[in-house]
């Protein structure tokens, strides 16, 4: 593999956040043509901000972020990738950002299922062994063989032809250089492993699917194949919490989408996301999000509070 010297890497940085800078967006998510591609950007530090990180791949430009999943905290900044593998309900903040230094990334979405794919298609190889600790998000550095090709793929939103035809292309190139690059064994290693070596995936993916209905530790311990310790375990390792607080996660954040969309009001939001009680929902809800339902939605609509997901 060609290594990249410094110099390589600081101008393709820059081309880069310059290209990021021309996109019309002075803050939040920018949907480019490109259907998998979205530009973030933020003139000023941000409150804390809640939401569900979707299967994504992110690289950094400028300023700094902080995540935290779970227990777990991340930060990343210029030069560093944000991945996750699995639905993840996060809090995050733009730590660093100015309107003379603005925080700009570059997300797309990307699965484990397409890092599989371009594995087995470019015969590459990687010894993973059980009990590797692995992780649902996690942060690394690409080197300069992605930026190069997300500079490439760029290009293409401004000849939407041209994107139609390649852009799927220079995504698989993308996977293929995070996969041979120096952290391609890092790489693989959190987005696949706990979908080959264990059952986590089938749970996370039922919870995710059926976060409205009740279930028992012992029914998902069941449908993963394993012991209710292996599982409390695993999944901890890959979401960072536990099984039932994941799914409380993903009720609230699922009805705080609902009700910032105006669809229902508090007691039919609490029914449609699983929750029986609208007196505890509401108290769950506070908890989280630090405000009630009512004055939190008001609060986001009056610009008062971030939200990003």
């Amino acid at each position: 593999m060609i290594q990249s010297n410094g110099e390589d890497m600081k101008a393709v940085l820059n081309r880069l956040l310059a290209a990021g800078l021309q996109f019309p967006v002075t803050s939040g998510v920018h949907q480019t043509a490109i259907p998998f591609l979205t530009v973030l950007k933020e003139m000023k530090a941000t409150p804390i901000s809640h939401g569900v990180l979707k299967p994504s791949f992110c690289i950094v430009l400028q300023g700094v972020k902080k995540l935290q999943a779970g227990d777990k905290a991340l930060e990343y900044g210029a030069g560093d990738y944000m991945a996750a593998s699995v639905d993840m309900p996060v809090n995050g903040q733009v730590l660093q950002a100015s309107a003379d230094l603005p925080y700009i990334a570059f997300r797309i979405e990307l699965t484990p299922e397409e890092v599989s794919t371009v594995a087995l298609d470019a015969d590459l190889h990687f010894q993973l062994q059980e009990g590797t600790r692995q992780s649902g998000v996690f942060v690394g550095k690409p080197g300069l063989e992605v930026f190069e090709a997300f500079e490439r793929l760029l290009r293409l939103t401004a000849d939407s032809r041209a994107a139609n035809y390649l852009a799927s292309a220079v995504k698989r190139e993308i996977i293929y250089r995070l996969l041979d690059g120096e952290e391609g064994t890092y790489f693989y290693r959190n987005m696949m492993l706990h979908h080959e070596a264990s059952g986590i995936s089938k749970v996370i993916n039922w919870i995710t699917s059926h976060y409205d209905s009740p279930f028992s530790i012992g029914e998902l311990a069941e449908l993963g194949n394993m012991s209710v310790s292996n599982l409390h375990y695993k999944f901890k390792e890959v979401t960072a919490m536990a099984p039932l607080q994941y799914q409380k996660r993903l009720r609230l954040q699922e009805a705080r989408r609902l009700l910032l969309a105006g669809e229902r009001n508090v007691t039919e939001t609490a029914l449609r996301v699983g929750y029986n009680s609208s007196t505890q929902f509401t108290r769950e809800y506070k908890r989280l999000f630090g405000y009630s339902p009512l004055k939190d939605i008001h609060a986001v609509h009056e610009g008062e509070r971030f939200y990003e997901y």
